[in-house]
């Protein structure tokens, strides 16, 4: 009695005859389908991604801007020749040149 349960294997009934090769030539398809459209869906994300970055780019761009001038403009009335004195320390002149020192390597030293 317990013989004949391992006579026949489980899965003999399941994908045999037309069934099973209808399900082979399923599962062959969607695998040929899926592997014909990855390159494609690969491209479409990467253009949409690099499209979405450009915009965003823009995007911000113009909010900060739009941002700064609205902050800026209850301000600007309040400015006086002293706070432009203030602002100029030697440390914000961009316009002189710098000029740094240069150390010659001494071997014997």
């Amino acid at each position: 009695m317990i013989y004949h349960q391992f006579q026949r294997t489980p899965f003999q009934n399941r994908f045999s005859g037309s069934r099973g090769w209808l399900a082979f030539a399923i599962g062959l398809g969607v695998m040929t389908l899926v592997l014909l459209a990855l390159p494609f869906v690969l491209l479409i994300g990467a253009i949409s991604f690099i499209l979405l970055s450009l915009f965003g780019r823009v995007y911000l761009k113009r909010q900060l801007a739009k941002f700064r001038r609205q902050t800026q403009a209850p301000f600007a009335e309040q400015f006086t020749e002293a706070d432009s004195i203030v602002k100029e320390t030697p440390f914000s002149r961009a316009s002189q040149p710098r000029q740094g020192r240069t150390f010659e390597h001494d071997p014997q030293g």
